[in-house]
């Protein structure tokens, strides 16, 4: 059992923790319908490293947009149809990878999914708008706690993903 606890990450623990908590309070204070997507994309894009951080959060902005536009245009015409899906989730992925961004690419996918699948009354434009700024909130917050708590201070160091 010691093992076990000084094996973990307690600086990552920690940050994830309060990432995630102040997207709640947020989301709280807010009255966001839909607010745990805050939450979740502070769990999802948080990393030990700062620089790993940002790239999950590009990658997960990125894919969020995309999907939010895609699933948006696409609930113009959806009514439904499975092939519509199927041709939204294509796109999705398709267009970041051929850009050399894949894992924006199932982000996007994920988020198209969300906005036709969501069993919600309000109109999809609506639920692509919440869902992108819910995301938006989460990332944001995450990049301002990791470069807050534990930071890299190497001095003159750029991280590896914005070089």
């Amino acid at each position: 059992m010691t093992t076990l606890l000084t094996n973990v990450n307690w600086k990552h623990a920690l940050k994830t923790a309060l990432a995630g908590g102040i997207c709640l309070a947020l989301a709280r204070v807010f009255k966001l319908e839909q607010g745990y997507w805050a939450c979740v994309a502070a769990v999802v894009v948080m990393q030990s490293e700062a620089a790993a951080t940002l790239t999950a959060s590009r990658d997960r902005l990125v894919g969020s947009a995309l999907g939010a536009l895609f699933g948006w245009g696409a609930a113009a015409v959806w009514n439904g149809h499975l092939i519509v899906y199927v041709v939204v989730i294509l796109i999705c992925i398709a267009i970041p990878e051929a850009i050399d961004m894949a894992v924006a690419g199932r982000l996007a996918a994920v988020t198209a999914t969300i906005i036709l699948l969501d069993p919600s009354t309000a109109p999809h434009r609506t639920v692509a708008l919440h869902r992108f700024l819910e995301v938006s909130l989460g990332i944001v917050v995450t990049l301002i706690v990791s470069q807050v708590l534990w930071r890299n201070t190497t001095k003159g160091a750029v991280p590896a993903a914005v070089r």
